[in-house]
């Protein structure tokens, strides 16, 4: 069921409420990405009531003038509000996952436990040296040049409209993948689920370059679990030890043959490692 609540700023911003159990809400990535990016997100929903939430700029929600951090976090202050809860679990992928990062040091009364799924904290020599290592490792791919040269446009912002983003990460989708084939239907629609270029552009143009929130980790007090596929190219163990490194209670879960989608390609690993954590 899609709902829909109005931010003190005035965004119309939307989510979908599915399942039931014990309350989790849930931040995609991109930034960009809406709540569509969960897909069936491992069948959690047999178990927990999910709040897939669509953030400022997403599909079914708003664009906004300013897509900084401290927007987003404030954003998803206000949909905690909106459920009425004081207290919530709140999971973050990729950049949700900065997202609620921040959030959790931000508003520590307000976070029961906290899940980070394939994110990370600080990009350095370290995250950069892996995530070039991990590229390298697909040359032998049929896609690996255009998906290689697809990521560096990206990164560099070289795109100005949805319809350009969109085109750029469907050649650049494999590499998101342990394993491309078998995932091309899916990794298509993930592509697809941007309604904005500025979310993305803004993110890799102006934060992800200096972004660094260890000093946040370290204010946090909820328990946390932190989620990373061993085949992460963007996002992977270096970036979850990195964040395990500086938080005071965290619990680190690899999940083997998996790549920036774990719940995708691993869903049982998955759902095992945050019902684990959760119940």
């Amino acid at each position: 069921m899609i709902e829909i609540f109005t931010t003190p700023e005035g965004l119309t911003l939307s989510y979908e409420r599915r399942g039931s159990g014990p309350l989790l809400v849930c931040h995609p990535g991109g930034p960009g990405g809406s709540a569509a990016e969960f897909e069936d997100f491992a069948g959690l929903d047999d178990t927990f009531e999910l709040v897939l939430f669509s953030p400022r700029g997403s599909h079914g929600s708003d664009p906004a003038g300013d897509y900084a951090l401290g927007s987003y976090v404030t954003d998803l202050d206000a949909l905690r509000a909106h459920l009425g809860v004081e207290l919530i679990d709140v999971l973050g992928f990729s950049h949700g996952g900065v997202v609620v990062m921040a959030y959790a040091a931000a508003h520590r009364a307000h976070v029961r436990r906290l899940l980070l799924v394939d994110t990370l904290a600080v990009w350095g020599e370290e995250a950069e040296a892996a995530m070039s290592h991990a590229i390298r490792r697909r040359s032998g791919e049929p896609w690996f040049e255009d998906a290689a040269l697809a990521i560096e446009e990206e990164q560099g912002g070289e795109f100005s409209s949805a319809a350009e983003l969109i085109a750029n990460l469907q050649r650049q989708i494999p590499l998101y993948f342990h394993r491309w084939e078998g995932n091309e239907q899916v990794g298509g629609r993930l592509a697809m689920d941007f309604a904005h270029a500025e979310p993305l552009r803004y993110f890799n143009t102006i934060e992800f370059p200096n972004l660094d929130l260890r000093a946040h980790l370290r204010t946090i007090a909820a328990p946390t679990l932190v989620v990373v596929g061993d085949d992460d190219f963007i996002c992977g163990p270096a970036c979850a030890d990195a964040i395990v490194h500086e938080l005071p209670d965290a619990r680190l879960v690899t999940i083997p043959k998996s790549g920036h989608f774990v719940y995708i390609e691993q869903p049982e690993a998955f759902r095992a490692a945050l019902t684990d954590f959760l119940l």
